[in-house]
């Protein structure tokens, strides 16, 4: 039964069914989740809101697993099997991330090129050459295992007439962190990486006017862009050299596993393990870019989202682990800091999700821009800590801007 209680009733245990406020109003992953600290008491008292509801029926039920609020989504990368800790552990960072950031600027320049050129030649009923992009796709798993945040910054410096071309390489590049992180041999993150850089090449047999419509496409509209799987697939049975493991990538993506996705509607297990990886990463960087037609959402509110339809329409242990993979503060999402100022998360931190590198911009108390300074949360003494996450367009902040990427 859903109850109303004073915010003073809460206690260990109640299961939250919703916080009486927006997503945006208040710090935690979900708004749906099990009481498991006084902590969590804390932060939801320190949200301003006078009440809230809890479901008395999921009172002590097993919510363990899931980052189902900031705390247990930490407990779930504390928690997790050693197959997923073999994997956190080969993310270790190789190189600085300023290192890293001038090759990744590189082949991200030349993945993003090479997808405008392959779309290009399907329009011209050319076939995919491989031999350019095994090695594009394999300098991007590369430069990933080096230290993965300089391809993922960047993947978030997007250009708004590029979108189709930039969003394939931006779910390359996640793709292929998400398999490292769950521990993927190098052949297979070679693998998803292709897929996810192929597949809406079908899209260059979609007119140009659906695409790029600036209002919700019709019925008979849609149907039309939903082709675009079918095209991909046909292109790529045609295409040498293109393994299983990519066509499934590229087949499933757009499957969900409660049969509400297409071409074919699967269910569950229907789906490719890679499939279901996919579908995962492509609606996360769709939801928090910028398009023609719809403002992105910020990181963090794409990965709230995600969990609210895990279980549903995606794998409930894949969004858990896309989760832990990209941290519960991605990078470019606002922040706002126990000390009153606004910050953008710039770098994912070894020691923990709630601990990233911020880039500190703006002081909410004086209400102006300062000279940005680099933090990083997980050495400076817990004095400073992220208290919530603050939608950019209220403060007129684009986080872009001050992610040190944006100068390559």
């Amino acid at each position: 039964m859903i109850k109303k209680i004073a915010i003073s009733e809460l206690k260990l245990g109640m299961y939250v069914h919703d916080l009486s406020c927006g997503w945006l109003d208040h710090p935690f992953a979900v708004s749906q989740f099990k009481v498991t600290s006084e902590e969590e008491i804390r932060k939801i008292q320190s949200i301003g809101i006078s009440h809230l509801y809890i479901n008395t029926e999921k009172e002590g039920a097993n919510t363990e697993l899931g980052a189902e609020s900031e705390m247990s989504a930490q407990r779930a990368v504390d928690e997790a099997p050693a197959a997923v800790e073999e994997g956190a552990s080969a993310e270790t960072r190789a190189v600085a991330l300023e290192q890293e950031l001038a090759y990744a600027v590189r082949i991200k320049r030349e993945a993003v090129q090479l997808i405008s050129d392959i779309m290009e030649d399907v329009e011209k009923g050319k076939p995919i050459n491989m031999s350019r992009v095994n090695p594009v796709v394999e300098g991007m798993v590369a430069s990933v295992l080096r230290n993965s945040d300089a391809l993922l910054g960047l993947a978030r410096i997007r250009q708004l007439d590029k979108y189709t071309f930039e969003h394939s390489a931006a779910v390359s590049v996640l793709l292929i962190a998400f398999g490292n992180h769950l521990g993927l041999a190098e052949d297979e993150l070679v693998a998803i990486g292709v897929g996810g850089l192929l597949m809406d090449i079908g899209k260059a047999k979609v007119p140009p006017y659906i695409l790029q419509k600036p209002g919700k496409l019709t019925d008979r509209e849609f149907k039309i862009v939903t082709r675009h799987v079918m095209h991909s697939q046909d292109i790529l049975e045609k295409t040498a050299g293109v393994s299983a493991v990519s066509k499934e990538v590229v087949v499933d993506h757009h499957e969900r596993i409660d049969g509400s996705g297409y071409l074919l509607g699967k269910r569950g297990d229907d789906i490719s393990f890679y499939g279901k990886m996919a579908a995962i990463v492509d609606v996360y960087d769709a939801l928090s870019t910028d398009r023609i037609y719809q403002q992105g959402v910020s990181p963090h509110v794409a990965l709230k989202q995600l969990m609210e339809w895990g279980g549903v329409t995606f794998e409930q242990d894949l969004v858990q682990r896309f989760v832990q993979c990209m941290g519960i503060y991605p990078l470019g999402t606002l922040v706002s800091l126990s000390n009153g100022q606004l910050a953008i998360v710039v770098e994912a931190s070894t020691k923990g999700l709630l601990c990233p590198k911020v880039r500190v911009v703006f002081d909410t108390i004086k209400r102006y821009f300062i000279k940005p300074v680099t933090l990083d949360l997980s050495i400076e003494g817990g004095e400073i800590k992220i208290v919530g996450v603050v939608q950019a367009g209220k403060w007129g902040i684009q986080p872009e801007e001050f992610m040190g990427h944006v100068k390559y």
